[in-house]
């Protein structure tokens, strides 16, 4: 979206320049090899954070690095936003093994809580 908003401007080519300090030319066949993703962790219910299972991401095939932004004891949400996710884990690979991966990381993360009503705030 941002290189549509300036005629000329490549975002891609200006993050590069940035990360080196000077103008760089990427080769018109250049392709990554690999793909990135950072997948969102949900929390399936709501209440007092009593613990979390599948938390241990670097099982993953394709794991590079990953974040908790929820510890015992935090009251966390039935996520809806990308604020009220309990962790974020970002993948490395091919794109089966990444989107495989994204399923396990999600599919296999398992909030205990103590649940709440879900109607209160």
């Amino acid at each position: 979206m941002a290189g549509a908003t300036v005629p000329g401007w490549k975002p891609f080519d200006a993050m590069v320049d940035a990360h080196c300090g000077v103008p760089v030319r990427v080769p018109a066949r250049f392709s990554p090899a690999k793909i990135a993703k950072q997948v969102y962790v949900p929390s399936t219910k709501s209440g007092k954070l009593i613990g979390v299972e599948g938390d241990d991401f670097d099982r993953l095939k394709t794991y590079d690095s990953s974040i908790m932004l929820v510890k015992a004891g935090d009251h966390v949400k039935r996520a809806r936003d990308l604020m009220s996710f309990c962790a974020y884990v970002w993948l490395i690979g091919s794109k089966e093994d990444v989107e495989a991966d994204a399923k396990k990381a999600r599919d296999e993360f398992v909030v205990n809580v103590e649940e709440e009503d879900p109607d209160s705030p």
